[in-house]
């Protein structure tokens, strides 16, 4: 029997079996070293959450219990949670989304292969991610994100360790698919499904954070880019897959699903000790109650509607990740200049995400979601005609895909449990990108093969332009989500 479990049990004997009654005072540890070894026990299961001591006192013959609760730590831990998954996704953007496609170049010339079939590569990866979303979504709202997110991690650090062994095609898409499992079976979904749980009212401004993360992802681009001119691409990936491991896995271990087991509410509300011992509070039953069933949001007409913006995100994004460094270096740039222009798109980005996450709160998520694909319509006309000598291209693709992809970051996950619930939220987002997979997956190959036919790729993306426009009318004949904490 645990601390917890003791004191719960003596204190209601107490107060059960003598007219005398106690209160359950909660006090500080003074000393700090103490306080913060309890507080890491307080954490992981061993101790009563989130307090530093605790003891029964004599209050009279009093017919009820008082009770009084100090947080030790004045920050909120779901903020803890919001940290790790910043760094977290610095880390997954810069090493395995972004910075895999900066090696596509290396690749082409030792192998020989034409860019299509490294594109499919790249589609492989994304179909499996999809495929499994359902499943990985299951997992995560049964096991819990801190189990699947660990496995994820070391799933994709065994698959960065083979592609930077593979010898041929057959071996590079293989690759391709294990670090597609990781990512699928948990990764950074892992930490937004504890974000919608710890977070409601201030998930705009949570998940601007871990939009940072990514964003500094695009400035960590360069940095690989470095060690692939200094080491060759194989050695460079090695020694990315140690610090992707080193850095990633401990960050995981930070995660916890819900608030209410270790005393709190979302948004950091006060909770008091009759919270810790019941599963759920009335708030919180309300939330649960008012979730949508799997079944029922995939009847929803608004689950379909978000279902096709989602996937025209997809569509482009792909095309962004896999082939923006490739498109710079055809249009001029060299490889550590493409590198570079990553990095400066990437500190506009943390900018960007930071500003619109508490706006969003402020104004509404949905409105900003259904705005965000009207900017990124007009960003991608300017990066088809990027060059060194165009500053223009570059300003303009900055500012209008740049506020576009920051407004996406920062609402496109939040706004599925502001429609649906906290409840089954990994699972029915997890459902969306499989479904979205038919349209998503097409990218990267769409891109590769217009590329082999006009020797660029200009045409590409013109087309991609009012295609990903169309995301606005989507999210708008979605209506308006009743679940947001902001109504």
């Amino acid at each position: 029997m645990n601390l917890k479990s003791i004191v719960e049990y003596t204190f209601n004997r107490m107060n059960n079996k003598s007219k005398t009654h106690y209160s359950l005072i909660i006090v500080r540890i003074p000393n700090p070293i103490i306080a913060a070894i309890y507080r890491g026990l307080c954490y992981n299961g061993f101790f009563l959450p989130m307090v530093e001591g605790l003891k029964l006192m004599r209050s009279g013959n009093k017919s009820t219990t008082n009770a009084e609760v100090f947080h030790p730590n004045k920050v909120f831990y779901g903020w803890y949670i919001v940290a790790a998954g910043t760094i977290s996704g610095f880390i997954n953007l810069a090493i395995v989304q972004i910075g895999m496609g900066a090696f596509i170049k290396d690749v082409q010339q030792e192998f020989g292969w034409s860019l299509a079939a490294i594109s499919l590569g790249f589609s492989i990866k994304q179909f499996e991610q999809g495929a499994l979303g359902p499943l990985s979504g299951y997992l995560i709202d049964r096991l819990g994100p801190r189990i699947m997110g660990s496995f994820g991690i070391i799933v994709m650090f065994i698959g960065l360790l083979l592609f930077s062994r593979m010898d041929s095609l057959r071996g590079f898409y293989i690759a391709s698919m294990v670090i597609a499992l990781g990512q699928g079976m948990g990764a950074m979904n892992a930490f937004m499904t504890a974000l919608v749980h710890w977070f409601q009212r201030k998930r705009g401004t949570a998940s601007a954070f871990l939009g940072m993360g990514q964003a500094m992802g695009y400035v960590g681009v360069y940095p690989v880019t470095l060690l692939l001119v200094i080491y060759g691409w194989r050695d460079a990936i090695f020694i990315a897959a140690i610090g992707f491991l080193i850095i990633s896995l401990p960050l995981a271990q930070i995660i916890r699903h819900r608030p209410e087991p270790y005393g709190y509410l979302p948004d950091g509300r006060q909770s008091t000790p009759e919270d810790i011992k019941a599963p759920l509070t009335n708030d919180r039953k309300g939330q649960e109650e008012e979730s949508f069933t799997v079944k029922d949001a995939m009847k929803h007409p608004s689950f379909w509607l978000l279902l096709i913006a989602r996937a025209l995100y997809g569509l482009t994004t792909t095309v962004h990740h896999v082939h923006q460094i490739p498109h710079m270096i055809n249009r001029g740039f060299t490889t550590q200049g493409s590198g570079l222009l990553v990095a400066y798109y990437g500190l506009t980005q943390m900018v960007g995400r930071l500003l619109f996450g508490p706006i969003a709160d402020r104004i509404g998520r949905h409105r900003m979601y259904m705005l965000c694909f009207l900017m990124l319509g007009a960003g991608w006309f300017a990066f088809a005609f990027i060059s060194p000598q165009s500053v223009w291209s570059v300003v303009v693709f900055f500012f209008f895909y740049g506020t576009g992809h920051a407004a996406h970051t920062v609402t496109s996950q939040t706004v599925v449990a502001d429609f649906f619930g906290t409840k089954r939220y990994a699972t029915i987002r997890g459902i969306m990108s499989t479904l979205s997979l038919a349209i998503s997956v097409m990218g990267p190959i769409y891109a590769g093969i217009m590329f082999d036919i006009f020797n660029n790729y200009t045409l590409a993306f013109l087309i991609l332009g009012p295609i990903i426009t169309l995301g606005t009318l989507s999210v708008y004949l979605a209506g308006t989500p009743k679940l947001s904490g902001l109504n």
